[in-house]
């Protein structure tokens, strides 16, 4: 059955959040075709229409995080332009955990992506994917914050702040508040 074009992206569109939902709740390897199609309405067999297979299925989810975590960095960035540069890092570092903490994103990131990239052709890899530190040095060099210490120790110390997102049911009710001292503290050695 040929789908019009507007159906071709809905249905790409439910796949992508129900694999997402999927990926947050029971994971990526329990996750099955036929949960995904069920969702969006269509037969297994067209489910390849969409995506070739399961994992790159999964593999767009994940581009889709990277995408927007950092579409949620550059707005706090331009929301931000005015202030001095600490309290711009800051802003621009805690709006991504809120982003990651919100959609849960992180479950995915921590609990399926290092399997999900072994399964993911190396070709497909080296055009689509982009380690998070290329991202975190292009939000700087935009944000024109240049850290002390250089690019490494500022890329390495955002994925540590961003990482404490995984642990706020260790860390407690307090977690915003110490999210937000450990970025603050950060920035201001990074960027003071």
């Amino acid at each position: 059955m040929a789908f019009t074009e507007q159906k071709n992206e809905v249905i790409r569109k439910i796949l992508l959040e129900e694999a997402l939902h999927c990926a947050v709740t029971i994971g990526m390897r329990k996750t099955s075709v036929e949960q995904l199609t069920e969702a969006a309405g269509i037969a297994k067999g067209s489910f390849y229409k969409f995506f070739p297979s399961k994992e790159l299925l999964f593999f767009a989810v994940l581009e889709n995080i990277h995408a927007e975590t950092y579409s949620v960095a550059e707005k706090a960035l331009q929301d931000n332009a005015k202030l001095i540069p600490t309290e711009r890092a800051t802003k621009i570092i805690l709006a991504a955990c809120k982003y990651l903490s919100d959609t849960k994103a992180m479950t995915f990131i921590e609990n399926d992506v290092d399997y999900l990239l072994r399964r993911i052709p190396d070709d497909i890899k080296a055009d689509h994917y982009h380690n998070d530190e290329i991202h975190i040095r292009q939000i700087l060099a935009a944000s024109g914050l240049v850290p002390k210490g250089g690019m490494e120790l500022a890329a390495a110390t955002v994925r540590g702040l961003i990482l404490t997102v995984s642990h706020q049911s260790e860390i407690g009710e307090l977690y915003p508040q110490v999210l937000e001292m450990l970025v603050h503290g950060a920035c201001k050695e990074l960027f003071d």
